[in-house]
């Protein structure tokens, strides 16, 4: 019976931290890390790149998701603070500004938009789900914010006569991206680099030896980052999910990006993350 009794009471011990270490868990991935951003440097080198652009900066935001989780007016505003706080030349957004009912957060998306300053502007390209839904109440946001939607177009930046074309496509997942055409209206000159939501895009756009490198959003890194298990992405960021990677000559960062959605409605093990991208020359 003593013995018994002491398993007994060895399985309740034990019940009793395991239920404390998984209340413990679920408090923090779901009310402290979707709101701990990260402030993520990334040094990229580029052949093309003129010196007239070394330490060319661009923060790249993606994955606001307004209205979802945790980003409400204030996390927006402070998610516009922090990136104007790194001083950037270029502000880029990739995408997935909602998750639904893109009416409901025209409002919001356009007074943080409005906030965004950065020396050469802010350009941007549209995500699943924006393109999910009728996405003008979005195109109305950014406009107010006087953004540069690059939909299959490309905005190129002038340094004494030498360029920095950015590229941007519509969104892949629903088909709206149109390489080609994107490419057909790049200078002849200049360092190039595309945007584009759904990073697996990247083997196209590397395949086309047109650009040296790639930002992109849409797997949120995975979000729930266990030890020893596969991150869960959605399709179009199976291959690429965070991080640097190289393509042949092309280079892809993919942004674990600053919002949240769910289920489950948290972060673990991946923090949001407002990516700063520092350009020099190879």
């Amino acid at each position: 019976m003593m013995r018994w009794r002491k398993l007994i009471l060895s399985v309740i011990r034990f019940a009793l931290v395991a239920i404390a270490i998984l209340f413990t868990t679920s408090v923090y991935a779901q009310g402290v890390e979707p709101r701990w951003f990260a402030i993520k440097t990334i040094h990229v080198k580029m052949a093309a790149l003129d010196p007239a652009f070394e330490g060319y900066k661009i923060v790249q935001l993606t994955e606001l998701h307004a209205r979802s989780a945790y980003m409400n007016s204030a996390e927006l505003e402070k998610v516009a603070r922090l990136a104007n706080q790194q001083q950037p030349d270029l502000i880029a957004l990739t995408g997935d500004y909602i998750t639904k009912d893109a009416s409901k957060s025209e409002a919001m998306l356009a007074n943080a938009f409005s906030q965004l300053k950065a020396k050469d502007g802010v350009v941007a390209i549209m995500g699943n789900h924006d393109r999910g839904e009728d996405s003008t109440p979005i195109e109305r946001a950014l406009a107010a914010g006087k953004i540069k939607l690059l939909n299959n177009a490309v905005y190129s930046i002038d340094r004494q006569g030498h360029l920095l074309n950015i590229a941007g496509v519509d969104d892949v997942w629903f088909q709206r991206a149109n390489l080609p055409k994107t490419i057909a209206q790049l200078p002849n000159t200049g360092a190039n680099i595309l945007l584009a939501h759904e990073p697996d895009f990247g083997d196209f756009a590397a395949a086309s030896y047109r650009f040296e490198l790639q930002l992109s959003g849409h797997s949120h890194g995975g979000q729930i980052v266990l030890p020893f298990a596969p991150r869960v992405t959605p399709p179009w960021a199976k291959k690429y999910v965070n991080g640097l990677y190289q393509i042949g000559v092309m280079q892809l960062y993919v942004s674990p990006g600053v919002g949240t959605t769910g289920p489950p409605k948290a972060r673990f093990n991946c923090r949001p993350e407002i990516s700063v991208i520092v350009l020099h020359h190879l």
